[in-house]
């Protein structure tokens, strides 16, 4: 039997025998590769931690279950469900309802005698045998949990368990005494009340042994982690070939423990989120493995060799350390949450505010570059990266609310305003005159207080959160000072540090009644808590008096937290749903219930589009561009006049309706438009995902003699990360647009992130190859990074294409193949061999990329036909791919002269663009099959 029953089963009296202490080190000498320092006490605990008695709760059995009203359907009455509930916990895993469910039936047939007789006035009848079952049950479970902390090493499980056992037992008392009482009156009040009380303290108390339980099986996964991070540390004094074999070794025993352990506790958790939190982190874990091992290898092998390169090695490995060390202490948080992580969005938020502010930073002075220079064109990359600015600081006033999302966002569209007008006086040769002299000044200027504006929110946004939870923290530290009359001064301590915190809170308020009634707070606090550690200097802690203000004290602190998470909440906007359809459904609600409080979801779901389609905007030219401005402008002009007539009472008017229409409209031609321009851009940007990190490793195995090497391994880095860039921007906005569920779209996401982790990871192994040729554990190293780049591209384009509809795509893929089949032509005709053999070779990815999506259809299709027809298309489809591309290449040879060779191409790319529209021809009487398989089922 594992150690995840052991409890439950010792407890019903089948006596397991207590485990043996399996302590061990990861490495032959009890230290990491011979290094007696703190690490290597941190290899020991990674690999097989202090011996804890297999008594001691494992991460199946003492896992605290959801707790329901099924378990428990008496409590659900009126007059006992809120004393009984309040008094209990909420659980979080599961195996803990088998243990609470023998207390909490025999607690339910007490409580429905005590109601009978209350309410029917019934007299309760003889509770001996009752209550004797419940005496036994809860006796054997204090016993198996005495017998724990007498074998434990867990000195918090030492400490915290006694009081719950006096908890218990007290409680048991109490019912003892109910059911003696009751034989000699079965009418008696007091009894009842007793009855009551003590059934309330078995629950809470019972509840309360196995968290402490379920804490300290979690202690002991963190332990395993803990280690596991200390070891990562060894990495760095790594310098031989000797030192990493014994690492590699040290390191394995330790990792398989922590993977497991990990497992079974995901196993047990009862909140989704927290279960797919610690499965991705310890897969991510998993992954990098590898990665560590290859990168600390080719970091010896570069140091000892004294080879070219070390600082890129360097760079690796510290990354991927880093990268390890993050999410195993992602592991370690979300372990130790016993509730959906009500923070996760603040954390978020914080990190998509830095990484939009460092893009800022990185593209500013190209930005100030083009507007200095009156000569440089519109539209090249200056301009573009102002766009990029504006899109960025878009993103981040998104995120904000009130006054510092208005100044934001307005900012954002006088600058786009303004950039337009100096690229179009500039289209018009223009560009030196004085108008658009200034006009690019202002600009400039305008980009620096947009910067200072963006770095603001972040800096605001950071302090909140980490004063809220410096708050939580030190009240419920100060909460325990308070009951206990005789602490010492360090509660006084932990509420002058809260009262510090929530005074930053107040300061960051934009809201002045908000700050005011919590500075109001504080003054009451500070006198209060002052009075009370004067009297218990004085040694009158247990005083009436002392006591009175203890809890005068205590309220008031709870009241303090709720004020200062009510401002930190007003400082957020309203969160709307993650993908397109979602939104739409929420705006959809407000529209047609303007004057409804949904506290602003609706409007933020609106202008969560209008956002995504000021960001598809900035990458498309001219009229396009304007045209989807205009709709964007449109909707938010509706949106803003339907808001003030529901804000004015009169929401439910003819005009109010009248705008509704209106708006509804206006929100699907946008939505419409979004999404074809959307398809487009993926079709395109996704048309070749590898070729530049497979010219990127051309350039890095180039020999050495070969002319201009570094020079040209230097733009094909450039190229690829700038192509990594635009993969990353598109799968966000095929998110954001698409028609992915959530799931889908947190999956684009966190692959966004990992492309944007691993491309300089990849550019580095790249330069430390180009810098040793010929060597052998530089190629393993490169290829390793690579392969890992490659697959986790794949993955996202395999999101990318479950986001949006596929018809859609295989359309926008036909119509790019046409236009590249015109460039064709006129490169013929203009003798360009070049350009013609870029236009087959476009047309030739473009076609794979249709087989793609095509073979992935199939895998998901449940339809034997429709998977044989589109499989049969596909195939024919494959054949005619190559023929054309080599028809071409014949025809460039002799350009100049053609003859039947031209002919021969015509025919090879007509028949592909056949296939072409067979293939998308196949999908037209299945797309709602298509769109309702499993892999796109919505889920809010």
């Amino acid at each position: 039997m594992g150690v995840g029953r052991g409890l439950a089963a010792r407890w019903r009296g089948r006596g397991i025998s207590k485990g043996t202490n399996n302590s061990g080190s990861l490495g032959p000498s009890g230290s990491a590769i011979g290094c007696s320092d703190a690490r290597g006490r941190g290899a020991r605990e990674a690999g097989y931690a202090e011996g804890s008695p297999e008594s001691v709760v494992g991460a199946r059995s003492l896992s605290l279950c959801g707790f329901s009203a099924s378990s428990f359907p008496v409590l659900c009455s009126p007059r006992f469900a809120a004393p009984l509930a309040a008094a209990m916990p909420v659980f979080h895993t599961r195996t803990i309802e088998s243990i609470l469910e023998p207390v909490a039936q025999q607690i339910s047939h007490l409580v429905i005698m005590h109601e009978e007789g209350e309410v029917d006035g019934k007299a309760i009848p003889d509770l001996t045998a009752p209550v004797a079952a419940v005496q036994a049950a809860v006796s054997n479970l204090v016993r198996v949990g005495k017998e724990t902390v007498q074998t434990t090493e867990d000195q918090i499980l030492k400490r915290d368990m006694p009081p719950a056992f006096i908890k218990v037992e007290n409680a048991c008392t109490k019912l003892v005494q109910a059911a003696q009482m009751l034989q000699s009156d079965p009418y008696s009040v007091p009894a009842r009340d007793y009855l009551i009380d003590g059934s309330r303290g078995i629950l809470s108390g019972t509840s309360d042994l196995l968290l402490t339980f379920d804490e300290a099986e979690v202690r002991k996964i963190i332990r395993v982690c803990k280690g596991i991070l200390e070891y990562l540390t060894v990495a760095e004094v790594v310098e031989t070939m000797e030192d990493l074999v014994t690492y590699t070794k040290n390191l394995g025993p330790g990792m398989t423990k922590m993977a497991k352990m990990i497992d079974e506790r995901q196993q047990e958790l009862t909140h989704q989120e927290h279960r797919v939190m610690l499965v991705n982190s310890m897969n991510t874990v998993k992954e990098l493995l590898p990665v560590l091992i290859s990168a600390m290898k080719i970091f010896v092998t570069t140091k000892n060799s004294k080879n070219q390169g070390i600082e890129e090695a360097l760079k690796n490995r510290n990354f991927t350390v880093e990268k390890m060390s993050a999410e195993i202490n992602e592991i370690i948080r979300v372990l130790q949450l016993t509730s959906w992580d009500e923070d996760a969005w603040a954390s978020k938020d914080t990190e998509a505010m830095k990484r939009a502010l460092a893009s800022i930073d990185s593209k500013l002075n190209q930005a100030k570059g083009w507007l200095r220079d009156p000569s440089a064109s519109p539209g090249d990359a200056g301009e573009q990266a102002i766009r990029q600015i504006l899109d960025e600081a878009g993103k981040v006033g998104e995120l904000c609310a009130g006054k510092e999302r208005r100044e934001i966002l307005g900012t954002c569209k006088m600058l786009g305003q303004m950039t337009d007008q100096v690229a179009d006086l500039r289209a018009r040769g223009q560009g030196a005159s004085s108008v658009a002299m200034q006009k690019a000044q202002q600009v400039s200027q305008g980009l620096d207080v947009l910067t200072a504006k963006v770095e603001n929110a972040a800096r605001k946004l950071e302090a909140m959160t980490n004063s809220k939870q410096s708050i939580a923290k030190k009240i419920d530290a100060a909460q325990n000072w308070l009951a206990d009359p005789n602490g010492g001064p360090e509660g006084e301590e932990q509420i002058r540090g809260a009262l510090a915190e929530a005074r930053k809170i107040a300061e960051l308020c934009d809201d002045p009644k908000e700050r005011d009634d919590i500075l109001r707070s504080l003054g009451e606090i500070s006198a209060l808590t002052s009075k009370l550690a004067d009297l218990r200097r004085q040694g009158k802690g247990d005083s009436p008096e002392a006591r009175a203000l203890a809890k005068q004290v205590a309220t008031a602190l709870q009241n303090l937290q709720t004020k200062t998470n009510r401002a930190v909440a007003n400082s957020r906007p309203a969160k709307a749903a993650v993908h397109l359809e979602g939104k739409i459904e929420q705006a959809q609600r407000w529209i047609d219930n303007p004057t409804v409080d949904d506290r602003g979801v609706g409007q933020a779901a609106i202008r969560g589009l209008v956002a995504e389609g000021h960001r598809l905007a900035n990458v498309m030219m001219g009229p396009y561009r304007q045209d989807l401005l205009a709709k964007c402008d449109r909707v938010d002009q509706l949106t803003a006049q339907l808001a003030d007539l529901a804000a004015r009472g009169e929401g439910e008017s003819p005009q109010a309706r009248a705008l509704a229409s209106q708006l509804q409209d206006s929100l699907k031609d946008l939505k419409a438009r979004m999404q074809e321009a959307m398809t487009q851009e993926v079709s395109d940007v996704f048309s070749d995902t590898t070729t530049p990190i497979k010219l990127l490793a051309v350039a890095a195995t180039a020999p050495p003699d070969a002319p201009n090497r570094e020079e040209v391994f230097d733009e094909r880095a450039a190229n690829f990360e700038n192509h990594s860039g635009r993969l990353g921007a598109t799968a966000e906005k095929a998110a954001a647009v698409g028609t992915a569920n959530k799931s889908t779209v947190e999956g684009i996401q966190a692959s966004v992130k990992t492309a944007r982790e691993l491309t300089p990871q990849v550019v580095s192994a790249a330069r430390i190859l180009l810098r040793n040729p010929g060597n052998q554990a530089a190629y393993e190293h490169f290829e390793t990074m690579k392969n890992q780049w490659i697959d986790n591209v794949e993955k996202m384009t395999g999101l990318v294409d479950e986001a949006i509809d596929t018809k859609s795509l295989l359309d926008a893929s036909e119509e790019a193949i046409k236009k590249d089949l015109d460039k064709c032509k006129v490169a013929m005709a203009n003798i360009q061999p070049q350009m013609l053999v870029a236009g087959a070779t476009s047309i030739a990815r473009r076609a794979n990329r249709i087989l793609l999506v095509a073979k992935r259809e199939v895998e998901n299709s449940e339809d034997p036909k429709f998977r044989e027809a589109v499989k049969a298309a596909s195939d024919e489809l494959s054949k005619t791919i190559s023929p054309m591309v080599m028809d071409a290449k014949a025809v460039a040879g002799n350009i100049s002269d053609p003859g039947k060779q031209c002919l021969v191409w015509f025919t090879s790319a007509g028949k592909l663009t056949q296939e072409v529209d067979r293939v998308g021809r196949k999908y037209a009487p299945h797309d709602h099959h298509i769109q309702n398989l499993g892999a796109k089922t919505t889920d809010t």
